[in-house]
């Protein structure tokens, strides 16, 4: 884990009891792109702490949208508020938020079972009402790509981007359904407990988008060996998903399309990140993998797809 911000027992001590807690323990946590988080042990329980450093209009509405999402009971961390009753608070200036912790593990190779749970709560996360405090767009989605295009960083890569960009403005169809999506659908932002589903987490990425990208960007994350496609994965998420909410015939239609754009807008974020925001060598070619996955969709019949995906 990027360690961002530092914080020792004295820190942790200090910014529990704002929140009347007492730390007995506490470790970091491995993983994410951008924060630093500590599981805590605390004599009153356990808890994540995160300290933010993204910017604090995207922290106040992670936040307000916690809160939401706890309103209707949605499965996913719940956000413990200071004792000042805020929504979250400082530490040298950063916004620092605390969430219960959820008992459970990330399994990077989900069965269909597993698959079919989570289909369940995206489609009961598509039917909660998008809050007009979040963005109507994709984090990474079309609007961000020319800050890649243009660099001479990779002009093979690039060039491919760019004819990507032009098909998805030619066939993205107009007037599909669009609500409150989570934007980054992958396994390791889905907890389970054995093979019982308890949550999805991180929702720093969550959006007012097309609601079949949601899904399609879940087919990317989680039904996927190595780039290809496993169909009888993707078939259990969509079978659970329209147990709570029934796909239309232009998202059925188009689910391929969104699959590749997940794929694409992925390897757009990867490029961006390990290229051009924190170069890192040892990850500057992660893009390469979604490349192969998109173009791997898109070779595949329309018709062939839509009947492996939803016979």
């Amino acid at each position: 884990m990027a360690r961002y911000s530092q914080l020792n027992e004295g820190d942790l001590q200090e910014i529990a009891a704002r929140y009347a807690l007492t730390v007995v323990g506490f470790e970091p946590i491995e993983g994410g792109a951008g924060n630093t988080s500590y599981l805590l042990r605390t004599q009153q329980g356990s808890y994540v702490l995160t300290v933010c450093e993204s910017a604090l209009a995207r922290v106040i509405m992670l936040g307000q949208l916690l809160s939401l999402l706890a309103q209707y009971e949605f499965p996913t961390t719940r956000l413990v508020r200071p004792s000042d009753g805020d929504l979250f608070t400082t530490y040298k200036e950063k916004p620092v938020m605390l969430k219960e912790y959820i008992t459970g593990s990330v399994f990077s190779d989900l069965d269909e079972t597993m698959l079919f749970q989570v289909g369940e709560a995206m489609g009961r996360l598509h039917q909660v009402p998008a809050p007009d405090f979040l963005p109507d767009e994709h984090v990474y989605g079309m609007q961000v790509y020319p800050d890649v295009l243009g660099r001479n960083i990779n002009l093979e890569y690039e060039s491919w981007l760019a004819e990507r960009i032009a098909y998805l403005k030619e066939n993205l169809p107009p007037g599909l359904p669009r609500g409150m999506i989570h934007g980054d659908l992958f396994y390791d932002n889905v907890i389970f407990s054995g093979k019982e589903f308890r949550a999805i987490i991180d929702f720093e990425d969550a959006s007012q988008y097309y609601k079949v990208f949601d899904l399609g960007m879940g087919i990317v994350g989680m039904c996927m060996a190595g780039t290809a496609m496993v169909f009888d994965k993707a078939r259990a998420l969509v079978k659970g998903y329209q147990q709570v909410r029934m796909l239309e015939d232009g998202e059925i239609n188009n689910l391929q399309l969104f699959v590749e754009y997940a794929a694409i807008a992925t390897s757009c974020w990867r490029f961006w990140k390990y290229h051009i925001d924190t170069p890192t060598p040892e990850k500057a070619n992660k893009h390469w993998q979604m490349v192969r996955i998109a173009d791997g969709v898109a070779a595949k019949p329309k018709t062939r797809f839509v009947e492996a995906v939803f016979s």
